[in-house]
């Protein structure tokens, strides 16, 4: 067995100091810290406080768990109307499965902006708002949907990577968040924020209006309202993602119509028919239609009151409704006449040699070669358009009582209801009705052509024709679309919970109070997701999707202590020992228990080294459950089969050339070609896929350490720091298998493997256009057999200048990756994503060094802020990135991001602020990655959920406080 080395500690502290040290000398840099780990504040702090990880109420340092905080002071700094935005450059935090920059392919759910700490996944990542549960943003998972959350309210934002499951519950394997909204607000504050890019584009307006009200000495209620947008791009408004890279497509607006065995036909820009078709000259950009981030427009309406009737009788109340409207742009169908339906379900192979559309020199060349049909594609362009709308809307309502049990104990008894509604629409047509009006004939009254089928007249068809720019009809364009009728989804989720915590001090020990917190909890979840009837059974020219509805259950209880052991001794100045556990009942997985356990010890004042050791649990959602069949198209698949030919004889680990011959498809193409060979257009990028659910999934466990130091020297009292070194070990992890790991199991193996049954190839005869022996489909479904590894090191220090009137603050977070490994199931080869930007089957983007550094300059009313954020070089690992892309376009370089704020206080009360703020100060441009790159985000030509696609952006705005506390 190998063990992981645990890196000595000298080493740890002089690689972080040398990385603060050269980035505080970089010409560039000044700095963004995000905050600084628990513990790591100010050494003498006697007030005692909650905060994420445990539920016990201690000074800020005696936490054993590292916190990052995000102060609202912070918050500010950085200019963002969304709290994603600030959070997504946190060293800790990796690749969303959903934001606004990789989402406008997603067929739902486009702008929600989710939360995926350690690279993990977001389901693994639990969101709390007032250390309560939300409800899921997306229809049949547990990820929250960060739009809901109101900026303006937040009092500080704490992340807690690793060891919360015992105190939490599932979801909360990679750790959580915590949004702290302000308590007691009392006065108005009004924020107006506008800005856009240097290329006049991307405008975010915000306007946000906080008031807070005390009454009868003993209550208060606050109350928020933003609104904001955030006017998306087209990635045609940029340059590097206005043209597709490396080649078009070959489904064009005029046509394109391949005679078998005879020649391409298509059509000039000036409609004339040529018999010839280049796609780097006749193909389609279908970046010109594409967004590279999604249009996000939000209103929110956030309340909270709360009464103190006595020490013991607090009741309070918390409500929040947030509607989010989003939408995709996508360029116009790629239709080929195989989308098209016969009426017993088989595709259409084709026009046939009667059809009254097809151009004479075509029906020669077909009559010539003895084709009886002609296949053809064609770009829906002003028939229909792929681009949909979202409407989304969020409620949360919390009733609850606190107060004084008895002496020190004290209790929190609520109920809370959750909700998402999403409701999308977009254009579509119906295949059967495609098929129809493709099958013209010649009118025999003469006249124009007409539809074959009688029934199908009366119903209104008219005949499709193909032929040429703009030569569909606008009766055609209404007959199959049926008068432009939408597609629609409708989600529903709704999360109940009923809690109830008490804490306190059970026994006076000789270092202190023996405390102890304990709770019980039930909760309900439930989710339904419902197609438009034409797209359940696939007869839209959309992906297919089935309905998707579940529930489930759990009842909870947990307990924590928290033991004074040590105090005053020869090298022990404190010894403090802390555990967990926390059992749960589901109605779908069974019984299931957490558990941790941890400590801190200070050998003297200024230092504490702590420790956690931990187990956690995380159920499977509904979706991985129950979900219905979802119709998918993954980018990047690699066959090891092609380029095989009759004599070849390669044999590894993903290629075995004498299985491959013995596919039918491949063995017929390499008799006529002598070689089989993907078309990388046609072939690669039409792989389709159905996802669905498994409910006979189980649960997930992981276990996770976390060791760490933290130094308040006395002799600077303004310094800060903390090193902690984290494993993540996640056993029986619920995943879909890789769709490539299929594909290259099954080579490799002979065709034996298990994962074969998953795949498709082009049989024989196919109507589809595509070359027989391809790859046309893999499916995929969760099971409970993956392996996920993640260690590395965190990074935290603050200091902070003071010099006359003025102060200088310094920060520091960084985090080095030391593992990020995915084995998708036994005996399969490991996935190492460190060091490698996301993908297909891939954890997320495993930058080894990312970092954050952050400098505030301040001298009266006036306060200067520079944050840079730094990550490291990647390099994509994957062996082919096909015959038109040099595997060398996805290397890339370091970057560094500078933003910089000067912010100005003025008033008799110092209660105005005028700010102006630039994003990417230095115009940084994102890398250029090839649709053949696995870590390409459709659409972008980059990885634009990694790196900042926009450019450098300008903001500005006023903030005024009147009578604020």
């Amino acid at each position: 067995m190998v063990r992981e080395r645990l890196p000595g500690w000298g080493a740890v502290a002089a690689t972080a100091f040398g990385i603060g040290i050269a980035l505080l000398q970089c010409p560039t840099a000044a700095a963004a810290a995000a905050g600084a780990a628990a513990g790591a504040g100010k050494p003498k702090v006697i007030e005692e406080m909650v905060i994420t990880g445990s539920r016990i109420a201690r000074a800020e340092g005696d936490f054993s768990t590292p916190v990052t905080l995000l102060s609202n002071e912070s918050i500010e700094q950085q200019g963002s109307q969304n709290i994603a935005d600030i959070l997504y450059e946190l060293p800790s935090v990796g690749t969303p499965t959903s934001s606004r920059t990789n989402s406008n392919f997603n067929s739902v759910g486009n702008g929600v902006s989710t939360l995926n700490l350690r690279n993990l996944d977001d389901k693994r990542t639990l969101v709390l708002m007032n250390g309560r549960r939300l409800a899921s943003g997306l229809g049949g998972t547990s990820t929250v949907d960060l739009n809901n959350i109101p900026t303006d309210l937040i009092d500080r934002v704490e992340v807690i990577t690793g060891g919360a499951s015992a105190v939490y519950g599932s979801e909360a394997v990679a750790g959580v968040v915590n949004f702290v909204l302000k308590q007691n607000f009392e006065g108005v504050r009004v924020r107006a924020q506008a800005g856009q890019s240097k290329y006049g584009d991307n405008s975010r307006p915000l306007a946000s209006v906080t008031g807070g009200l005390n009454f009868l000495e003993h209550g208060n209620v606050t109350l928020n309202v933003q609104l904001d947008k955030d006017g998306g791009l087209r990635s045609r408004d940029r340059t590097i993602s206005k043209t597709d890279f490396p080649f078009k497509s070959s489904f064009v607006p005029q046509g394109r119509f391949a005679v078998p065995g005879g020649r391409t036909f298509t059509y000039t820009k000036d409609n004339v028919l040529k018999n010839t078709f280049v796609t780097a000259v006749d193909g389609f950009n279908r970046d010109g239609e594409r967004y590279i981030s999604v249009p996000v427009e939000r209103k929110l309406l956030t309340g909270m009151a709360h009464f103190d009737f006595n020490d013991a009788l607090t009741v309070y109340a918390e409500g929040s409704y947030a509607k989010v409207t989003s939408n995709a742009r996508l360029e116009p169908f790629p239709s080929a006449s195989s989308d098209a339906n016969l009426p017993d379900g088989s595709q259409y192979r084709g026009l046939t040699l009667d059809n009254p559309f097809i151009p004479a020199d075509i029906l020669a060349n077909m009559i010539s070669v003895e084709a009886t049909r002609l296949p053809f594609r064609k770009r829906m362009v002003g028939v229909f358009d792929r681009s949909n709308q979202n409407d989304r809307k969020f409620y949360h309502y919390v009733v609850g009582a606190k107060g004084e049990l008895f002496s020190d104990w004290n209790y929190d008894v609520y109920v809370s209801t959750s909700k998402t509604t999403e409701d999308t629409h977009s254009e579509t047509a119906l295949r059967d009705r495609y098929f129809f009006a493709l099958d013209a004939i010649a009118n025999p009254a003469g006249g124009a052509p007409i539809c074959r089928d009688a029934a199908a007249r009366a119903a209104g068809c008219a005949p499709f024709n193909p032929f040429g720019f703009k030569s569909v009809s606008a009766a055609a364009a209404k007959y199959i679309t049926r008068n432009g009728v939408q597609d629609s989804y409708e989600a529903k989720v709704q999360q109940d919970v009923g809690a109830a915590n008490v804490t306190g001090t059970l026994y006076k020990l000789p270092a202190g109070e023996l405390k102890m917190a304990a709770g019980v909890e039930f909760r309900k979840e439930k989710s339904s997701e419902v197609y438009a009837a034409e797209t359940q059974t696939g007869n839209t020219l959309a992906n297919a999707f089935t309905n998707t509805k579940g529930d489930y259950d759990v009842r909870e209880a947990y307990v924590e202590l928290n033991a004074p052991v040590l105090r005053d001794l020869p090298g022990i100045r404190t010894f403090d020992l802390e555990a967990a556990a926390r059992a749960g009942d589901y109605s779908t997985v069974g019984s299931v228990f957490s558990w941790k356990v941890g400590g801190t010890w200070s050998p003297i004042d200024s230092v504490k080294l702590r420790a956690v050791y931990a187990k956690a649990t995380r159920a499977p959602n509904i979706g991985e459950l129950f979900q219905g069949l979802a119709q998918t198209f993954p980018p990047g698949i690699q066959d090891g089969c092609n380029n095989v030919t009759a004599t070849s004889t390669r044999k590894s680990d993903h290629e075995n050339d004498v299985y491959c011959r013995t596919i039918p498809g491949i063995a017929q193409q390499i008799a006529a070609n002598g070689v089989f060979v993907y078309n990388p257009n046609s072939d690669s990028q039409s792989i389709q896929g159905f996802d669905g659910g498994n409910p006979n999934l189980g649960e997930e466990t992981a276990r996770t350490t976390t060791l760490g130091v933290v130094f308040t020297p006395e002799f600077a009292p303004s310094f800060s720091a903390s090193v902690d070194w984290f494993r993540v070990k996640i056993a029986k992890a619920i995943t879909l298998v890789p769709r490539q790991t299929s594909v290259d199991q099954c080579v490799a193996t002979g065709g034996t493997s298990p994962l074969c049954a998953l795949i498709t190839r082009e049989p024989i005869g196919t109507a589809r256009g595509r070359t027989v022996g391809t790859v046309f489909n893999i499916n995929a479904f969760p099971v409970n057999a993956a392996l996920i590894e993640s260690s590395g090191i965190d990074v935290a220090s603050r200091y902070r200048f003071e010099f006359g009137s003025s102060s200088l603050d310094l920060g520091l977070a960084y985090t080095y990756l030391r593992k990020l490994n995915l084995t998708a199931l036994t005996g399969l080869p490991t996935e190492d994503d460190r060091g490698q930007l996301n993908g297909d089957g891939r954890l997320g983007a495993g930058f080894k060094h990312r970092a954050n550094l952050s400098a505030t300059y301040a001298v009266g009313g006036f306060k200067a802020t520079w944050r840079t954020n730094f990550l490291s070089a990647m390099k994509d690992t994957l062996t082919a990135n096909g015959p038109s892309l040099d595997p060398g376009d996805n290397k890339i370089e370091p970057y560094l991001y500078n933003d910089v704020q000067v912010r100005y206080n003025f008033g008799t009360a110092q209660n105005y602020d005028v700010f102006f703020g630039v994003d990417n100060l230095f115009n940084k441009k994102p890398p250029l990655i090839g649709q053949n790159g696995v870590s390409n985000v459709t659409g972008t030509e980059t990885a634009a959920d990694s790196y900042d696609p926009i450019g450098r952006y300008f903001y500005f705005g006023f903030e005024a406080k009147l009578g604020t506390r």
